[in-house]
């Protein structure tokens, strides 16, 4: 299964305006798991996978990791999605 990770942190105003855009795709993208993780948390994913800026965007599907960061329109998300 596809996994849709986005890392971001409560105060910054680029995840706060990328939220509703990752939302919005998240409900409409069955099949795909999305999640989100606040990069201060400590969670080892951070780490994993690079995570130095917020918003990022990983992608994972059959073991491969696609990362972007900053924040995407909807069109640009499902276009990363693919």
């Amino acid at each position: 299964m596809k996994t849709v990770i986005k890392y971001y942190t409560n105060n910054c105003a680029p995840c706060k305006a990328y939220t509703p855009a990752f939302e919005q795709v998240a409900s409409q993208t069955p099949g795909v798991q999305f999640q989100s993780i606040d990069a201060s948390s400590g969670d080892p994913r951070i780490l994993e996978h690079g995570v130095r800026n917020v918003p990022t965007t990983v992608v994972i599907e059959n073991g491969q990791v696609r990362k972007q960061t900053g924040a995407m329109s909807v069109d640009q998300l499902r276009a990363f999605i693919g």
